[in-house]
């Protein structure tokens, strides 16, 4: 009897130890194995280096056009030709720099940077010669009886290049970009990011250039006929930019970006008969020079500009407003011009003549 009870209590002492064992072999194999997987991706990508550069375009077909006056007929005849024109004292080769004026240097034309990386900016101006008028190397080389012009190229008041029959006249400066007027935003209709040009950066914020034709002069002591007319030399500028390509400051141009722009208004508007809505162009300014509108009065004539505009504002570079109900109506069958007197905070002001439209 105690045999058997021996027996069967030994029995389940081994069925626990197999059991114990078992369940540490499973624990075991759980803990020192597994795995998982997670796949990676681009948040996305913003192009940072733009080049983008402003050239000149729909040049004024006068802007090179020139009169050669050998002979000082204009200032003999008090500029009878040309009424109330002004002519520059003393020259003999004439651009039409401003409206009404004429100087030996023409208008200048703009070049601006309006992107993050360095650009560089080749100007040549060439001339197309007959063979009877040559083009002079300096501006004193044109004494004596040939026919000799003389036209300097002048590119950001870098050295002066003299013109002539080939490409010798060419200059290249660099012109640095300014990442700072961009910024990086989120589009949440595309789902993507993107890079671009803050809000509001004014047009001084980016680094610029001027480059023109200047002392134009003719040989005056030269026997000229009528004949000549027709061989006076065609002048020919072009312009282009592209990357720079390295990390180099040749010819590379001082930076005369600002980020404080002065208010401006401009001398003209309109008046929508119909709305009774008037409408100018505003440059509040920017940066330090930032102002904000002050008054805004109108009237039939500039005198009677006293009348507060309705709502004005501005909004960019446009502002807006409107006359009253009584105005509105009393103008309906007027012609114009009326007029508004726009003032800013900063003092600036401008008499505003308003075509009706």
């Amino acid at each position: 009897m105690e045999n058997k009870k021996m027996k069967k209590l030994l029995a389940l002492m081994l069925a626990g130890t197999m059991t114990m064992g078992m369940g540490v072999t499973a624990f075991a194999a759980d803990a020192t194995s597994g795995d998982a997987e997670g796949a990676g991706e681009l948040e996305g990508h913003v192009e940072r280096d733009v080049l983008a550069v402003t050239l000149p375009t729909n040049v004024d077909a006068g802007t090179f056009k020139y009169i050669i006056d050998p002979e000082g007929l204009i200032a003999e005849t008090d500029n009878a030709k040309y009424a109330d024109a002004t002519f520059e004292e003393g020259a003999s080769v004439f651009f039409q720099s401003a409206d009404k004026t004429y100087t030996k240097d023409s208008k200048k034309l703009k070049v601006t940077n309006k992107g993050t990386v360095n650009a560089d900016v080749t100007v040549t101006a060439q001339a197309a010669t007959s063979g009877d008028v040559s083009m002079a190397a300096t501006s004193g080389d044109v004494s004596g009886d040939a026919k000799k012009l003389y036209l300097g190229l002048d590119v950001a008041g870098k050295a002066e290049k003299p013109v002539k029959d080939d490409a010798s006249a060419t200059v290249t400066v660099g012109v640095v970009g300014n990442p700072d007027n961009f910024e990086t935003t989120y589009n949440s209709t595309s789902g993507k990011y993107e890079y671009g040009v803050k809000a509001n950066v004014p047009e001084t914020a980016w680094n610029s250039f001027e480059f023109g034709l200047v002392n134009g002069v003719c040989s005056t002591d030269a026997k000229w006929t009528d004949e000549d007319a027709a061989k006076v030399p065609t002048v020919k500028v072009t312009w282009s930019y592209e990357e720079r390509e390295d990390t180099s400051t040749a010819d590379l141009l001082d930076e005369n970006a600002s980020a404080d722009a002065a208010p401006s208004i401009g001398a003209t508007g309109t008046y929508n008969k119909s709305t009774g809505v008037i409408t100018a162009n505003v440059n509040l300014g920017a940066g330090s020079k930032a102002s904000t509108l002050k008054t805004a009065k109108y009237g039939s004539s500039i005198i009677k500009a006293t009348n507060d505009v309705v709502n004005p504002a501005v909004n960019g570079s446009v502002f807006t407003g409107s006359v009253s109900d009584a105005v509105k109506s009393g103008w309906a069958g007027l012609t114009g011009p009326v007029y508004v007197v726009i003032t800013l905070n900063d003092g600036t002001t401008q008499d505003v003549t308003l075509t009706m439209q």
